[in-house]
């Protein structure tokens, strides 16, 4: 079972990233309001998942 190193550290990453994925994904031009908060948390998420994608992989690749 892989190991998880996740500290308090990395949220000076995964805040930026998941405000990136937010802003990124909720510029997207849409009629409705809810739709447009959904595109951001949506964002957000992947910004996080990426984020945590790269703490992940930088133990390996190092």
């Amino acid at each position: 079972m892989p190991a998880i190193h996740f500290n308090l550290y990395d949220l000076t990453l995964f805040l930026p990233m998941a405000v990136a994925g937010a802003l990124l994904v909720g510029g997207i031009p849409v009629a409705t309001r809810s739709t447009r908060y959904g595109l951001r948390a949506v964002g957000a998420v992947a910004g996080a998942l990426v984020a945590f994608l790269v703490v992940e992989a930088l133990p390996v690749l190092v």
